[in-house]
C-alpha cells in the first residue's frame, strides 16, 4: 500500500495517468480448473476482484486527480509487470524487510527479476520508506565512472527533480587510495580533479539550468553505498543507473544497488543505462 500511495503521487506530479497491475498464476487455467472457495468462504476470482478494487479506490480518494485504472493479469510476477511496464514511465514495486533479519535480506525474487529485466525506470518503495516532507526535500543521483551527460538515470533524476521544486544533490564516491592519490592537489578531503570533472561532465550546469534545478555536486570518501545511504537521511528519491549492455536480456544488479534497496530510508529508482564504449 505503501508503494501504491507512492505510485499515486508520482502520477499526480507527473500529470500522468495511474495503472495498477496485480499478477496471478492462477487466472492463467482459470478456464481449466473450476473457482475454489477459500478459508473465508470467498472464491479466488472474488479475492482477486476485492484486492484490486481496494487498490484502486485508495488510488482515486488519495489523488482524486489521476485517473486510475486496476486490473488482473494473468501470469508469473516477473513476466506481467515486466511487459506491462514496456512502454511505462516508471514501474513501482513495493518490496518489505522482515524482522531482525532484514540486514541479511535481498529484494525478493519479484523484485530482482523486475529490476534486471524492465526497460523502464522501476521504483522500489519499502515498507519502512518514511513519507516525503515538503522541508529540506531533495534527489540524490549516484554517478558512477563513465557516466555521461546524456545517461537516462541523469535525466531521470534532473526530470524528478523538476517536477518537485527541490535540490537535486549529485553524489561520486572515491575510494580512499584514490583520495590519497589526489589530496596533494586538491582543495579539500572530498574533492579532485579527476572527480569534479566526473561530476560536471555527468550533470552539465546548461542540463541543470534547461529544468531549473540546482544541482550540488559532492564528492565521498569511501564505499559508493555508504555515501548514498548518508545522504538519503533527507531525500525524497534516490536515483541509481544499472548497466545494461547493448542488446543483453537483463541488467547487472551491484553491490551498491542490493544495499540501497536493502536499507535506503526513501525510494530507490533504478534507471537503464548502456555500458560505456
Amino acid at each position: 500500500m505503501r508503494a501504491l500511495d507512492w505510485a499515486a503521487d508520482e502520477a499526480a506530479l507527473h500529470g500522468r495517468p495511474l495503472r495498477i497491475v496485480h499478477a496471478s498464476v492462477w487466472e492463467r487455467f482459470e478456464g481449466a480448473t473450476p473457482a475454489e472457495d477459500l478459508a473465508d468462504g470467498r472464491t479466488e476470482t472474488a479475492a482477486l476482484q476485492e484486492i484490486i478494487t481496494n487498490a484502486e479506490s485508495r488510488a482515486r480518494r488519495r489523488r482524486p486527480e489521476v485517473r486510475a485504472h486496476a486490473e488482473v493479469l494473468p501470469g508469473q510476477p516477473v513476466d506481467v509487470l515486466v511487459h506491462a511496464g514496456e512502454d511505462a514511465f516508471a514501474l513501482v514495486v513495493g518490496h518489505r524487510a522482515h524482522g531482525v533479519l532484514m540486514h541479511h535480506l535481498s529484494i525478493g525474487s519479484i523484485g530482482s527479476g523486475v529490476a534486471a529485466r524492465a526497460w523502464c525506470p522501476v521504483v522500489f518503495v519499502g515498507d519502512s520508506a518514511a513519507e516525503g516532507s515538503s522541508a529540506d526535500r531533495q534527489v540524490i543521483l549516484g554517478v558512477a565512472e563513465g557516466t555521461e551527460a546524456d545517461a537516462a538515470h541523469v535525466a531521470f533524476a534532473l526530470q524528478e527533480a523538476h517536477a518537485r521544486g527541490c535540490d537535486l544533490v549529485a553524489i561520486h564516491a572515491r575510494s580512499r587510495r584514490g583520495m590519497q592519490e589526489t589530496r596533494h592537489d586538491s582543495p579539500g578531503l572530498g574533492s579532485s580533479p579527476a572527480a569534479d570533472a566526473l561530476l560536471s561532465t555527468a550533470v552539465p550546469a546548461e542540463a541543470a539550468l534547461e529544468c531549473d534545478v540546482i544541482v550540488h555536486r559532492q564528492v565521498a570518501e569511501g564505499p559508493a553505498h555508504h555515501a548514498l545511504l548518508q545522504a538519503t537521511q533527507p531525500a525524497d528519491l534516490l536515483v541509481l543507473g544499472v548497466r545494461h549492455r547493448h542488446g543483453a536480456i537483463r541488467r547487472e544488479l551491484r553491490p551498491t544497488h542490493h544495499a540501497a534497496l536493502r536499507h535506503s530510508p526513501c525510494p530507490v529508482a533504478l534507471v537503464g543505462v548502456p555500458w560505456p564504449h
